[in-house]
């Protein structure tokens, strides 16, 4: 927990008064992400000095100790911006009154009452409402946006929000892990590895990540994606800028997200982009970053005419994957039945992930827990013809790959 005990009390409305008075001077606030040594400790000085002429008594060491805070809480995330530099932090977690609770390797843990309710809602969420661009206000009281460092910033506000001010920050790590990082960890075997390698290296099948938020989609993504060939064209489209595809040719694209009240004017359209990336640039691999809402329709599309496209979407088995992008994709026009043929010819391949809880190491354990061929669909084309060729279990073993039922495998 964070040691406020050498802070002054009403350091909220110290910190306006500090940020108000800089605004008047003319003293310019550094830029979101600036944040050398040289900039911070110059910037710090003049906090120092805006402190002191607003008759701020204290001792040194205490007055050297508020000086810093406020400067921390005046830049990017104010008292959140630390971790935002820590590596192994996943997700920071705000709850009302002010609590901060941080997830690393599965573990949540509680860092304490960082600040007060209206700092969070009047500092923190406004600042990235105006540095977005987003409508920010009672009529609008939830919002997801993009940070610049990539992180996927969502809050809730009164009167939505019962109590005051939540915020989750998912935070995409910048280091690009591989199938031996994987296996490391234990969430995978090298016999399923091997298996997807060789799928990546094949560029003929397409391929869905699935499972609950926070099981590892993305990072199952980006580790496949090493084993792409390095000469294929692979183009992306994503609404936040998660993807580390490790593969050195990628023409990449980036919506920004258009729910929750961050739409703006002009914004360009997924189905325009992807058919710019899957129909006219002519691609070996299309990546879609994740589907959630309208991505379904436009993955549709991109398998109905052909193409090796890999994806990630929430879900809570390899079966009901293939159901919730049927079901997201209901707007497209074409009726179930067809939607159906296309999903269960043009997907190849299911690896589901699982995101348990262990109580006894109080931590989450992600692994992989389903991998499973799709065949088609049954004759009567009321169902998926669905294998699952291995699975992984909470203990950590896995099954032997079946690969007797997979048909384009010697």
């Amino acid at each position: 927990m964070k040691d406020t005990s050498s802070l002054p009390p009403h350091l909220d409305e110290l910190v306006q008064k500090v940020q108000d008075e800089l605004i008047r001077r003319a003293i310019p606030i550094p830029r979101w992400g600036e944040h050398s040594e040289e900039v911070l400790s110059r910037f710090q000085a003049w906090v120092t000095e805006v402190l002191d002429d607003l008759n701020v008594r204290l001792e040194d060491a205490q007055f050297r100790t508020v000086a810093r805070e406020v400067a921390q809480r005046i830049l990017g995330l104010g008292v959140l911006e630390p971790f935002l530099h820590q590596e192994d932090v996943e997700e920071i977690i705000v709850r009302p009154p002010g609590h901060v609770m941080l997830e690393r390797q599965g573990r949540v843990e509680y860092v304490g009452q960082l600040a007060s309710d209206e700092y969070f809602r009047e500092v923190i969420v406004r600042r990235v409402a105006e540095f977005t661009g987003v409508d920010f206000r009672a009529a609008n009281p939830q919002f997801k946006v993009g940070l610049p460092d990539g992180s996927r910033f969502t809050a809730m506000i009164p009167p939505l929000a019962v109590g005051g001010v939540s915020i989750n920050i998912r935070r995409f790590t910048q280091t690009k892990m591989t199938f031996d990082d994987l296996i490391e960890a234990g969430s995978i075997d090298q016999e399923t590895a091997d298996f997807l390698q060789a799928v990546a290296r094949g560029i003929a099948h397409s391929c869905i990540f699935a499972g609950r938020p926070g099981a590892g989609k993305t990072t199952y993504l980006n580790a496949f994606s090493g084993y792409l060939p390095e000469t294929a064209q692979i183009n992306t489209v994503e609404t936040f800028r998660e993807l580390k595809l490790q593969q050195p040719f990628v023409a990449r694209a980036v919506v920004l997200e258009e729910a929750f009240g961050a739409g703006r004017d002009g914004a360009i359209r997924m189905d325009e982009v992807i058919n710019a990336l899957a129909l006219r640039m002519r691609p070996d691999v299309l990546v879609i970053g994740e589907v959630v809402l309208k991505e379904a329709a436009e993955y549709l599309q991109a398998l109905n005419v052909g193409l090796v496209a890999h994806t990630t979407i929430h879900a809570n088995s390899a079966r009901l994957a293939l159901t919730r992008l049927e079901t997201l994709s209901g707007d497209i026009g074409i009726p179930l039945e067809e939607r159906r043929r296309i999903i269960g010819h043009g997907v190849g391949l299911v690896v589901f992930l699982a995101k348990t809880y262990d109580p006894e190491r109080n931590r989450f354990r992600r692994f992989m827990s389903e991998l499973a061929i799709v065949r088609g669909v049954t004759p009567d084309g009321g169902d998926y013809d669905l294998a699952i060729i291995k699975e992984g279990k909470v203990s950590g073993e896995f099954t032997p790959l079946r690969k007797d039922l997979v048909p384009w495998v010697n």
